[in-house]
C-alpha cells in the first residue's frame, strides 16, 4: 500500500474522532447551562467540555499539518460527522430529555464511544508506524476513561436527587454502598479478557 493510502486510512479515523468530540462539546455546553443549580454537576461537565474543546484542537492541528485527505479540514469533519450522527445518542445528536440522569447516561454512552474511537485510533497508529498518531490517541482515550469513571460517580447521584425531585422516598444513604458496588465490578478481574488474549486473537 503506497503512503497516500496509508495517510488516508489514519485520515479517515482521525476525522472521526474529530467530529465524535465536537458532538460530545455541544451536547456539553448546553447541560452546563442546564445545570446551572447544581455546582458539583456543572463543574464535572464544564471539566468533560474542557477536555473535548482540547481534544478537538490537538486533533484539527494534526489535521491541518497533515492536509487531511487532500481536502479541507471541515469538508472532512462533515463527511465523518455524517457517520458519527448516525449511531443516535442523545449526546451526540444533542437531543435533550428533561431527565438529568437520562442525559447523564447519554452522556456516558457517548465518552464510551470517544474511549474505543481511541483504542482503534491508537491501534492504527500502532499498526501503520505513525507513533504521534499512537501517542495523541492515547493521550486522549486516558482522558476518556477518566471522565467515564467520574460519570459513574455522578450518576447515581443524579439518579437520586431526580427520584426525590419526583417525590419518592429514595434514599441518599445508599451512594456509598452504590459507589463500592461500582467500584468493585470494575475492578474485579473475572471475566475480563487479559492483555496476552488480546494477542491470542492475532490476525494471520
Amino acid at each position: 500500500m503506497s503512503t497516500k493510502e496509508t495517510q488516508a486510512a489514519i485520515a479517515s479515523y482521525v476525522t472521526d474522532m474529530l467530529a465524535l468530540e465536537e458532538h460530545i462539546q455541544k451536547a456539553l455546553t448546553g447541560q452546563i447551562e442546564d445545570a446551572k443549580d447544581d455546582t458539583m454537576l456543572q463543574d464535572s461537565l464544564r471539566a468533560t467540555e474542557r477536555m473535548c474543546e482540547a481534544h478537538i484542537a490537538t486533533l484539527s492541528a494534526l489535521a491541518d499539518r497533515r492536509e487531511i485527505a487532500g481536502q479541507g479540514l471541515a469538508t472532512s469533519v462533515k463527511k465523518a460527522a455524517a457517520s458519527v450522527m448516525g449511531l443516535g445518542a442523545a449526546a451526540i445528536d444533542m437531543v435533550r430529555t428533561q431527565s438529568v440522569p437520562k442525559n447523564l447516561r447519554d452522556d456516558y454512552t457517548a465518552l464510551s464511544l470517544a474511549c474505543i474511537g481511541y483504542v482503534m485510533l491508537h491501534t492504527v497508529g500502532k499498526s501503520l508506524s505513525d507513533e504521534e498518531v499512537a501517542r495523541i490517541a492515547q493521550q486522549h482515550l486516558e482522558d476518556h476513561a477518566t471522565c467515564v469513571m467520574t460519570f459513574h460517580n455522578i450518576i447515581p447521584v443524579a439518579v437520586v436527587q431526580q427520584l426525590q425531585a419526583d417525590g419518592l422516598p429514595a434514599s441518599a444513604s445508599v451512594l456509598e454502598e452504590v459507589g463500592e458496588t461500582i467500584q468493585r465490578v470494575w475492578r474485579s478481574e473475572s471475566g475480563v479478557p487479559q492483555t496476552e488474549d488480546v494477542a491470542a486473537h492475532r490476525v494471520v
